[in-house]
C-alpha cells in the first residue's frame, strides 16, 4: 500500500513540477549534479570540471558565448542557419511547420504520403514519427500522440541544457530519406572549436534504445571505445567523409564544443544537427581516459556566460 501511495505522490508532483526553464539557475545546477552522481558515481565538481562529460555539465548550465545557440538547436532554425552558413541543400528538404495542431490539420492535405514528422526541440530520437502511408492514418488519433510534442514538459525545455531555453516547441514534416539498403547510418563529428576529433558512426538510430554505436578516427580507423549502453559493431566508411570533416570544421569555429551531425546517403551528405550537448553528459565513455582526453580538447571560456 505504501509503494502505491508514493507512486501517486510522485505523479502527482510531477504533473504541478514546473518545466526546468522556469527554475532559478541555483536549483538547475543542484539538480544536474546530482543526476551526474548517479549515473557516474562520483561527485564532480562544477567550478572546476576535467573530463568530457563534467565539462558538458558546466557548458549546457552556463554557456551561450554566441549568443545565437537557441537558434542552432531549433530544428526548424537550424536548417535557415546553415543555408545561410554553407548554402542550401545540405538538409533534409523540409514539407512543413506548425506550432499547433490545428495549423497541420490545415496543411494534412498537402503532405505526400510518405514523410517524417519531428518535435523541433527534442533529443536523443525522441518525438520522431515516420509516416510510411499517410491515407491510412486517423488523424484524430495522430494528433492525440503528436500533442505531446508540443507540451514543454516533454521537450528539450525540461532539461538542463539553457541553450533551449529561447526556444518555442513545434512540429515539422521532412522528407523521408533512405538509402539503396533501407539503413540510413548517422555520422556524429565531435569538434572542439574548428577541430574535429572523432567520428561516431550509428547503427538503427531509431529502432532500438542500444543501437550499436562506432568510434572511429578522422582516418576511419576504429577506436576501442563503448559509449553508455551501447553495443558496437562495423560501419563501412561514408563515402563523403572528406566532405563531412571540412563542414564540421566549419561550422564548429567559434564553439569550444559542438558535434555536427551528418547523414551520408548514396546520393549526396546531409546535416542533421549540431548537438552541444550530447547525452546531457550523462552517459559514461569506455575508457575513462577517452572521457579525460577529450575533456583535455574542450577549453571552456574563464566567465560564466
Amino acid at each position: 500500500m505504501r509503494k502505491i501511495i508514493n507512486k501517486i505522490i510522485k505523479r502527482i508532483k510531477e504533473k504541478y513540477r514546473k518545466p526546468r526553464y522556469k527554475w532559478p539557475i541555483n536549483l538547475l545546477v543542484e539538480a544536474d549534479l546530482r543526476a551526474f552522481r548517479r549515473k557516474h558515481g562520483y561527485e564532480m565538481n562544477i567550478n572546476a570540471p576535467v573530463s568530457f562529460t563534467e565539462k558538458i555539465q558546466w557548458y549546457k548550465l552556463f554557456y551561450d558565448g554566441c549568443g545565437n545557440m537557441h537558434e542552432i538547436v531549433d530544428k526548424y532554425h537550424f536548417k535557415q542557419y546553415i543555408e545561410k552558413k554553407i548554402g542550401k541543400g545540405y538538409t533534409i528538404p523540409l514539407l512543413g511547420y506548425w506550432t499547433n495542431i490545428q495549423d497541420l490539420k490545415k496543411d494534412w492535405h498537402k503532405l505526400p504520403e510518405v514523410f517524417c514528422l519531428k518535435s523541433t526541440i527534442s533529443s536523443e530520437g525522441n518525438n520522431i514519427k515516420i509516416i510510411h502511408n499517410k491515407s491510412n492514418i486517423n488523424f484524430s488519433d495522430l494528433a492525440k500522440e503528436i500533442k505531446s510534442w508540443l507540451n514543454p514538459k516533454n521537450t528539450m525545455l525540461d532539461s538542463y541544457c539553457r541553450a533551449y531555453y529561447k526556444t518555442k516547441p513545434g512540429i515539422l514534416a521532412e522528407e523521408y530519406m533512405e538509402n539503396v539498403k533501407n539503413q540510413l547510418y548517422d555520422f556524429k563529428v565531435f569538434c572542439f572549436d574548428g577541430q574535429p576529433y572523432c567520428i561516431y558512426a550509428a547503427i538503427e538510430h531509431f529502432d532500438k534504445k542500444d543501437y550499436p554505436i562506432v568510434f572511429y578516427d578522422l582516418n576511419w580507423n576504429k577506436l576501442d571505445v563503448k559509449y553508455g549502453i551501447h553495443q558496437t559493431g562495423n560501419v563501412p566508411c561514408p563515402s563523403h567523409l572528406k566532405e563531412m570533416i571540412d563542414i564540421a570544421k566549419q561550422l564548429s569555429v567559434g564553439f569550444p564544443f559542438v558535434r555536427v551531425d551528418f547523414f551520408d546517403t548514396d546520393k549526396k551528405l546531409l546535416l542533421a544537427e549540431m548537438t552541444f550537448y550530447p547525452g546531457g553528459g550523462l552517459s559514461p565513455y569506455y575508457p575513462k581516459s577517452f572521457d579525460e582526453k577529450m575533456g583535455s580538447f574542450f577549453n571552456l571560456p574563464t566567465d560564466k556566460a
